[in-house]
């Protein structure tokens, strides 16, 4: 065993005791906290908790340069002053500015030359929803929205106004959770499959964090990769809070996800972002994949779409389980169950009885889906 790896054991020993501070999302709805002391008292807490619990261990057992001390500390530090400057500078009406500072900020903390993104491999299923609206919908419905149309796009989390997007899912369920849960039979699905590896920012789950790195052969990268986790858990914590007021037309819990969506679409070297839906109970979820993605366009023009997305990925003709019934209605029903054994250990919880996933609706239109070609716009 080497010394990183031993240090990374004794660390992750002490992220999994104090796995509190790294829960995400964040919500503060029955709270008297406004967005900005909200925010501060998540950012200091887990500094505080760094400060005291992590920083002597790597102090004494990573050998930086010159002998340089609390270098992960400083870059902490930094960031939650960023960030917290940067929110300061919105609220004063200076989104110019703010902008600036974050930018600024990120340039700081190294997030280009570190790496921060990472590769997915081609051939990975996305899922992509749109409510019915009483007519059958085409491939390119399922794709962003028309440039014609960007008047539509309002402001979401990662979402900035008159700017489209391609926001898919890794299930069915997670759009549906999107969608605040309407009637399923109600949504349309496509399924999306990248052509060629893509570049993106991951906002994870520690959990989920913590399994990726355990899958990494080399023992010394992984230490290299919880610094990381540890250095951009501020942005971490600033992305993923719930909003308060939901009815609200300004939600500031949207600040730096949009800012952070900005990043990307200045940097053609990425290409989107994963990150974890603050709708969802990841408790009531077992092997089930369901983060969300968010894929900007990188061209601008009047009308149609992004080639730079439409060479990214092909779909499906989209569905739903309302048509699927109407086309094939058996007399018998068909068990998806048995046709998908290789995937028994997907579980999810719903009523408090827990499920196999694929004999759910969002196993079946899943299965579905994956039985119809992928073609390109």
């Amino acid at each position: 065993m080497t010394k990183y790896e031993k240090t990374f054991n004794k660390v992750e020993k002490i992220i999994r005791e104090y796995s509190h501070i790294f829960t995400i999302p964040n919500g503060y709805e029955n709270s008297d906290y406004n967005f900005q002391n909200y925010l501060k008292q998540l950012l200091d807490n887990y500094e505080l908790f760094f400060n005291e619990k992590l920083n002597d261990i790597i102090n004494d057992e990573i050998p930086f340069i010159d002998g340089e001390k609390d270098v992960i500390l400083k870059k902490i530090y930094s960031l939650n002053r960023t960030i917290k400057k940067t929110i300061d500078l919105y609220f004063q009406g200076k989104p110019y500015e703010a902008n600036k500072i974050f930018n600024l900020g990120l340039e700081k903390v190294y997030l280009k030359t570190i790496q921060y993104e990472t590769e997915i491999a081609e051939g990975k299923n996305f899922y992509r929803a749109r409510p019915d609206n009483s007519t059958f919908y085409k491939r390119k419905d399922l794709f962003h929205i028309d440039f014609k149309s960007r008047t539509l796009v309002s402001t979401n989390r990662y979402s900035i106004p008159g700017f489209p997007a391609l926001y898919l899912g890794d299930s069915s369920y997670v759009c549906w959770e999107e969608f605040d849960k309407p009637k399923f039979k109600n949504l349309w699905f496509s399924r999306l499959q990248n052509k060629k590896k893509i570049k993106i920012i991951e906002v994870l789950l520690l959990d989920d964090f913590l399994n990726k790195v355990e899958s990494i052969s080399n023992k010394d990268l992984k230490f290299t990769h919880i610094l990381r986790y540890f250095i951009y858990f501020p942005l971490t914590i600033a992305s993923t809070i719930k909003v308060k007021n939901i009815k609200h037309n300004f939600k500031p819990e949207y600040i730096i996800p949009q800012m952070l969506l900005e990043y990307v679409i200045s940097n053609p070297e990425i290409d989107g972002i994963r990150f974890p839906s603050t709708k969802i109970d990841y408790k009531l979820l077992k092997q089930v994949d369901s983060y969300n993605y968010v894929f900007p366009v990188k061209t601008n023009k009047d009308v149609g779409l992004c080639e730079k997305l439409i060479s990214l990925f092909k779909l499906t003709n989209p569905t739903s389980l309302e048509v699927e019934e109407l086309l094939n209605n058996p007399a018998r029903p068909t068990t998806y169950l048995n046709e998908t054994k290789k995937e028994p250990s997907k579980k999810i919880k719903i009523a408090d009885e827990e499920h196999n996933y694929i004999s759910t609706s969002f196993g079946k239109i899943e299965y579905i889906l994956k039985k119809k070609k992928l073609k390109v716009l």
